[in-house]
């Protein structure tokens, strides 16, 4: 795959056409030397040194740096601005708060009537969202750019209590034709304030000739309409991410080729896989739910402390395993299904250390120990349901060949109960009842009978009756691996 940088540069210095706003993104690591690279070039093709440069890291808005462009084309043929972290393309909605200002104001009545100073500003804000899109508010009839706006700006921004149904949806689009034809009868232009909406006009109509903005973001939402734009212009280059796959890190390789150059100083692999161990946290929603990327911040503390073991090294060698283990503190991410893994295979001494990480690296120890009581709880009531549909459905214990169980065993387990009641293993995926399976065929039936118990006690000791929160929850995890181990020995 061609480096997107380089195809940028090569187009520049063929003289072709370049937008006056270019984003670089990816993680800062890598973004930012690269937006660097390009804000050069960029700053030659105006006749600038790159010297002339000018770096805002994490500016808390971008309005006074588009004013300062603006503002300096009187006094001088160009500048080029440099800005990092803005999180101005981190969130899509702000298009959809744009669309619920508009919506205050419809449906409209059906005369002709001037518009209210109410009407008014929602028909500016109803310009503006349609102007993030790229579409001409004066073009054709009202009906035509409206048609336009993809469903997800209509069901509403990050202020509404839930999302706008396709009938809602359809239903306010036809709300909107009003206001767009009262907007155009009072010629209305739509100009607003605001990061997003001032950066949106700059990128449509272009800021003074020799004066060029380069962002470079770590945060950028899929869909966004102004990153969609800028695609459209050659003026959008993404960079490779680190991401968490299956239990690993997917692009540390890239990462760690762009620090060793900064540095000078090359990492072991070993070395580097344990650095991110140490390090690298998961990404997550606003709901909690993990996304794939990874969190920015740990990826700023993994080139943080790269850059602090290279410094460590007098005699010119490589980063090895042994430093980083000496030197790096553990607050990396630890993961829950292997932990459930290492109870189920009886890796007693695994699992607890593996706890320990998770509960010790947590943000919140609290919610972290929640989280995973829960997730423990529903793992052991699936055992106890397991070996309950094994008497009923007649199923033989130890089938290792997931294939053989997925086609033999899993129908018979996630069957309906003769008693009736709903199967809580009905709708679990193969692989994880197999591995419930396996866990549960380990275990002693009289800790299974017990196990429903010990779950109400733990729970108890964990929610308020106990001052070792921690102790219950590991107390727990021991029992649990301890007999898998001695079940797995008969």
């Amino acid at each position: 795959m061609p480096d997107p940088v380089e195809t940028f540069l090569s187009r520049l210095t063929r003289g072709g056409q370049t937008s006056q706003v270019c984003l670089v993104h990816g993680d800062l690591v890598i973004a930012e030397p690269a937006a660097r690279r390009v804000a050069e070039a960029l700053a030659h093709a105006a006749g600038l040194p790159p010297a002339a440069v000018e770096v805002h890291r994490r500016p808390q808005s971008l309005s006074p740096l588009l004013q300062d462009l603006r503002t300096f084309s009187l006094f001088a043929s160009g500048k080029v601005l440099l800005a990092t972290a803005t999180a101005v393309f981190a969130d899509r909605g702000a298009a959809g708060e744009l669309i619920d200002d508009a919506a205050e104001a419809v449906p409209m009545a059906a005369d002709s009537h001037a518009l209210s100073s109410r009407e008014r500003e929602a028909a500016s804000r109803l310009l503006q969202a349609l102007r993030l899109f790229d579409l001409d508010p004066y073009a054709g009839e009202p009906e035509r750019p409206l048609s336009e706006l993809p469903v997800w700006v209509l069901e509403g921004g990050r202020s509404r209590k839930s999302k706008r149904g396709k009938k809602q949806v359809e239903e306010l689009r036809g709300q909107l034709v009003g206001l767009l034809a009262a907007a155009r009868r009072e010629e209305i232009q739509g100009t607003g304030e605001g990061d997003l909406t001032e950066l949106s006009e700059v990128v449509r109509n272009g800021l003074p000739p020799g004066h060029v903005l380069v962002l470079a973001e770590s945060a950028v939402a899929a869909d966004h309409p102004l990153v969609k734009l800028l695609e459209e212009r050659g003026a959008a280059l993404a960079l490779s991410r680190v991401e968490s796959d299956r239990g690993s890190w997917q692009g540390l390789e890239l990462l760690a080729g762009e620090l060793e150059r900064q540095t000078g100083v090359e990492i072991a692999s070993d070395a580097l896989q344990e650095l991110a161990r140490r390090t690298l946290r998961q990404e997550s929603d606003k709901s909690g739910r993990a996304t794939g990327g990874v969190d920015a911040d740990s990826t700023a503390r993994f080139a943080g402390e790269y850059r602090k073991l290279a410094n460590l090294l007098t005699d010119g060698g490589r980063i090895d395993r042994k430093l980083v283990e000496q030197t790096v503190e553990d607050r990396g991410e630890e993961d829950v299904w292997q932990l459930l893994d290492a109870i189920a295979a009886g890796r007693g001494g695994e699992a607890l250390d593996r706890l320990h990480r998770l509960l010790a690296a947590a943000e919140d120890p609290l919610a972290a120990r929640l989280s995973f009581f829960s997730l423990l709880a529903s793992f052991c009531r699936q055992l106890v349901a397991v070996r309950g549909m094994m008497r009923v459905a007649r199923v033989p214990a130890g089938e290792s060949n997931y294939p053989r169980f997925k086609d033999r065993h899993a129908p018979g387990l996630q069957s309906e109960i003769p008693t009736g009641g709903k199967n809580p293993l009905a709708g679990l995926h193969p692989y994880r009842l197999h591995r419930a399976y396996l866990a549960a065929c380990r275990l002693p039936e009289p800790f299974l009978a017990r196990l429903p118990a010990d779950l109400l006690e733990t729970e108890l000791q964990i929610k308020g009756e106990s001052g070792e929160a921690d102790v219950a929850l590991a107390r727990l995890v021991a029992r649990l691996s301890q007999a898998a181990q001695a079940g797995g020995r008969r």
